[in-house]
């Protein structure tokens, strides 16, 4: 499967193992180089094979009837950080009517509204009455501030009580664990859908991964190799040093857990090998050239395509039966020598215990004093964003023994994030009736929330902020 300038489907290959060549480094001035002919295109491009793709019938997605009970369909809470405005940009080249901007900074916010064709509403709100009252005046909120552990709570929180559909774009799994305990039961009663990381830090995993079981059926494993080049925003920054800062020896169980956020597979006594993110350069069991090193989704990812495995096995009527009763998920990133790849794990690996965490914090907030990193709300702007870049192989084996593999390329890491919540946000105002929310409620993952929807196929036919050149 492929997808680029906009989302792309281009099949899925019925290959595995075979598809070595294809991981071969391309040449380009004789030096090995994964991206050589990504040059700044729009949206993502999926794509399993090389064959020339049939052309994919045009779909419409009528808009149903808006909730006159509430004067927005949608609002962007957090409006003003570097995500934000991104979602806030994408969402007006989208046409969006019936929306607003929300957060505590009612200036910054009118600059976000001023800069904006479809004139969204400006709503402040910054206490937890208010909160409660933003979330009541909309049938989606997106939740774009962090770091979620924080102060992303209430507005999930608000959104509960309101019966307010809610998406955020988080990667931070301790405290999804502690929102799936507070608060999954009663929004699933309530028919309320919270949808975590609907961000390319899991959405790319989870259309892979759908994709793969929709083609192969149940899964003995699956296996992605993430290649990326970007830069990092100070929201993010601030987001990983509060992760590490607040770490303790029983928050570190659960950052730990492989199956933190559910979706233990059947019959097993504990983790597997291969569950574990990766702590240890070793090389690949199917490609014996690459060796494997963490990637930066690989944690939080691994984590949401487990959790989705368990959604879809306990309500089958979402459409898909089962993921596979022992499919392994392994998402990793590669390098070509050793030592690479033991710089990879050393820089992103996970923390051994809680004072190795706080004591990469420190550090980090001394990069943030020095000016080494974005501050608060900035990160790389349009052009440098036009260099950056993913690209990802997604293999599975069925558990009849065949295989598939999707080819993924996509552009800048924070537009895709952008184009992924503000798409899936209009799938839940526009789709609510047909995808039958009240049967895909609590907190639930992308992959869940989105099944059977346009959610992909918009993704596909629309690049960020409707520039085909990125």
């Amino acid at each position: 499967i492929a997808w680029s300038g906009a989302m792309r489907l281009l099949g899925i290959a019925d290959q595995g193992p075979a598809v070595v060549q294809a991981l071969e480094p391309r040449k380009c001035d004789g030096k090995p180089d994964w991206g050589a002919y990504i040059t700044g295109f729009g949206g993502l491009r999926l794509s399993l094979n090389a064959e020339v793709p049939e052309e994919l019938p045009a779909k419409q997605h009528p808009r149903e009837f808006a909730d006159n009970a509430r004067p927005y369909d949608l609002v962007v809470h957090g409006a003003t950080g570097f995500s934000g405005r991104l979602i806030a940009e994408h969402l007006d080249a989208l046409n969006t009517s019936r929306w607003a901007v929300a957060g505590r900074s009612a200036s910054k916010l009118q600059a976000v509204a001023d800069a904006c064709r479809t004139s969204p509403a400006v709503l402040i709100a910054s206490t937890s009455e208010e909160l409660e009252q933003l979330a009541g005046k909309c049938r989606v909120l997106i939740a774009a501030a962090g770091p979620y552990s924080v102060c992303g709570e209430a507005v999930l929180k608000a959104c509960v009580a309101a019966g307010t559909h809610y998406i955020d774009i988080s990667g931070e799994t301790t405290w999804m664990r502690d929102m799936i305990d507070r608060y999954h039961e009663t929004a699933k009663q309530k028919g309320v859908v919270v949808v975590h990381a609907a961000a390319q830090v899991c959405s790319v995993d989870e259309i892979n991964c759908n994709l793969l079981v929709q083609k192969l059926g149940p899964l003995r494993q699956f296996r992605e190799y993430f290649f990326s080049y970007g830069g990092v925003t100070g929201g993010s920054f601030e987001t990983s040093r509060a992760v590490m800062e607040n770490m303790t020896p029983a928050k570190l169980t659960v950052y730990c857990d492989p199956f933190s956020l559910g979706g233990h597979r059947f019959g097993q006594s504990g983790p597997r090998a291969e569950d574990a993110d990766c702590s240890l350069a070793e090389p690949d069991s199917i490609f014996p050239c690459l060796w494997l090193q963490p990637a930066y989704n690989g944690h939080t990812g691994g984590r949401i395509v487990r959790r989705s495995c368990q959604l879809f096995e306990e309500r089958p009527q979402a459409g898909v039966a089962s993921y596979g009763t022992q499919v392994a998920v392994v998402i990793r990133d590669c390098a070509f020598r050793k030592t690479t790849a033991d710089q990879g794990v050393q820089m992103n690996g996970p923390p051994p215990d809680a004072k190795t965490a706080q004591a990469a914090a420190k550090q980090m907030k001394e990069q943030a004093s020095a000016g080494t990193v974005p501050p608060p709300r900035e990160g790389p702007p349009a052009k440098t964003r036009a260099l950056y870049f993913s690209e990802v192989f997604a293999l599975a084996e069925s558990e009849s023994g065949a295989w598939a593999h999707v080819h993924y390329e996509g552009p800048d890491a924070y537009e895709v994030t952008a184009m992924a919540a503000a798409t899936g946000a209009l799938v839940l105002v526009e789709e609510a009736s047909r995808l039958k929310l009240s049967e895909r409620s609590g907190v639930v993952t992308p992959a869940f929330a989105f099944h059977g929807s346009s959610w992909v196929d918009r993704l596909q036919a629309t690049p960020f902020a409707c520039n085909p050149s990125g």
